[in-house]
């Protein structure tokens, strides 16, 4: 006899209502990806010009920073976050449009992540998600 133990397999699908569907992940992914990208260009900014550089760099990351913290909550259950998500993306995509003309980060990336968490979040797996069971 080994003293290993080992769990009875549970079967499959038992797990699958507890786990996030593709698409939630994949806007947790671009969201927090883009907070993390304003978070190196900020600090490298300052790093290599300054703090009024860093300051300036980071301006246009607010939204995105803020959508990034929403992104780590997509676990909890309530159409809130799916919805808050989805506006703190629209706000992203706003904010950092005029910095493609100005040659700025984070350029074109901002509005194009954000508009990809926008499509990924009114999917209806997202919808099924973040609908809490019993509604």
């Amino acid at each position: 006899m080994s003293d290993l133990h080992m769990p009875p397999d549970p079967g499959s699908g038992v797990e699958d209502m507890y786990r996030m569907p593709r698409a939630v992940r994949a806007a947790q992914v671009v969201a927090v990806g883009l907070a993390l990208l304003g978070v190196l260009c900020t600090a490298s900014s300052g790093w290599l010009l300054g703090s009024r550089a860093a300051i300036q760099t980071g301006i246009p990351f607010l939204a995105a920073w803020l959508l990034g913290l929403v992104a780590l909550t997509f676990n909890s259950e309530g159409q809130s976050v799916r919805i808050g998500g989805i506006l703190l993306a629209a706000l992203n995509m706003l904010w950092t449009v005029p910095s493609i003309t100005e040659g700025q980060p984070p350029g074109p990336v901002g509005p194009i992540a954000s508009l990809v968490v926008i499509v990924l979040l009114f999917r209806r797996e997202a919808r099924d998600w973040f609908e809490p069971p019993g509604w």
